[in-house]
């Protein structure tokens, strides 16, 4: 008899505000950049097939940052209305050896990166690893292979963890040239965008891991289908956004930098829509992790509009200290009703 799923909910934010103070200081610069790509996004042919399910899906249900957005009525993902073509996820990921992408995860210096490691990466290492001791593994003699690594932070909060055999894998050279100048001992190969799928087919890992990746694959189904023939692969570990209460306030601050949904995240995951795809591919979820940031982006989001303004902005200290707070109470509720802006989730490939 299967074993339901462990579920764990809930995140402090602490540590994300301290990270993220860029969105509160750079808001009009990362909004444009957001408003760029999105232009380069409309240039491109209308999608006809889901991105999550591959099934017909046509007309707009909403329009956001002049991109248009379709709910599929197969599997209730949340399609963006053109299709992600090599053009434009070049212009992402890779253009200038993804220099441009790489701003948004960087490190100044080996301190900060090590502060990265250890307040947003060891915490999924941590639930990963007890997630497949659970499973009855001895994780830390697993193999792991990190599939979108960045640079190197999920790899090496595995080593940190005790981890033994990590790689990541990584499209853009800037990120994987900032991993081995900061650290050393992670093990990174930088690779083509269309060399990914193959990748995933060849490796010998144990544990393949996708930490915010799934979402930005150009195609998402075939790297699954790639991952679930391997027959080295026993666990597929990915973290990916969801259509959240985020989107809807997104919708009514258009002037506030978009981190949930915008040029370049394009298509987001519901509940119904990952369990279409684990169940067409093959695998089965063992452990799931529900946090979000929605609370936190409503936070951003009003201090910010606030201090555009002189008529509001001496108010700004008044509504950080009493929304600041309750933050993570309140995304708590959100999480426990699996209405968060991100979800962690562990599966295992049914053979």
């Amino acid at each position: 008899m299967t074993k339901p799923p462990t579920q764990n909910y809930g995140k402090a934010s602490g540590p994300l505000l301290s990270i993220k103070q860029d969105f509160f200081t750079k808001n009009d610069e990362m909004l444009a950049e957001q408003l760029r790509l999105g232009q380069v996004y409309t240039a491109q042919d209308f999608r006809t097939d889901c991105k999550c399910c591959g099934q017909p899906i046509e007309g707009v249900d909403f329009v956001k940052q002049g991109i248009g957005y379709i709910l599929c009525p197969t599997c209730s993902h949340l399609n963006g209305a053109h299709d992600d073509s090599a053009a434009f996820c070049a212009a992402v990921y890779t253009d200038d050896s993804g220099k441009q992408y790489a701003t948004h995860y960087e490190a100044s210096d080996k301190v900060a990166y090590d502060d990265r490691v250890r307040d947003i990466y060891v915490p999924k290492a941590e639930f990963l690893l007890g997630a497949l001791e659970k499973d009855g593994q001895n994780p830390l003699e697993l193999a792991y292979a990190d599939f979108g690594a960045g640079s190197g932070y999920f790899i090496s909060a595995l080593m940190n963890q005790g981890a033994k055999h990590a790689a990541g894998f990584e499209v853009s050279q800037a990120q994987v040239d900032l991993a081995r100048a900061v650290n050393s001992n992670v093990e990174m190969t930088r690779h083509d965008l269309d060399e990914t799928a193959p990748l995933a087919s060849s490796t010998r890992a144990d544990v393949v891991s996708l930490i915010g990746v799934l979402e930005h694959l150009q195609r998402p189904r075939e790297f699954l289908q790639a991952v679930s023939q391997n027959t080295a692969v026993t666990y597929l570990f990915l973290s990916v956004p969801l259509f959240s209460p985020c989107v809807f306030l997104e919708m009514v601050f258009p002037k506030i930098m978009q981190r949930q949904l915008t040029g370049g995240h394009t298509h987001l995951f519901t509940e119904a829509s990952l369990d279409w795809m684990r169940d067409e591919f093959g695998f089965e979820k063992t452990a799931e992790w529900w946090f979000g940031t929605d609370m936190v982006d409503l936070f951003r989001m009003v201090q910010v509009s606030m201090e555009k303004s002189t008529d509001t902005k001496g108010m700004t200290e008044n509504w950080v200290g009493a929304f600041g707070p309750v933050i993570d109470a309140l995304q708590l509720e959100l999480d426990k009703r699996h209405l968060s802006s991100e979800v962690h989730q562990l599966w295992r490939i049914r053979r």
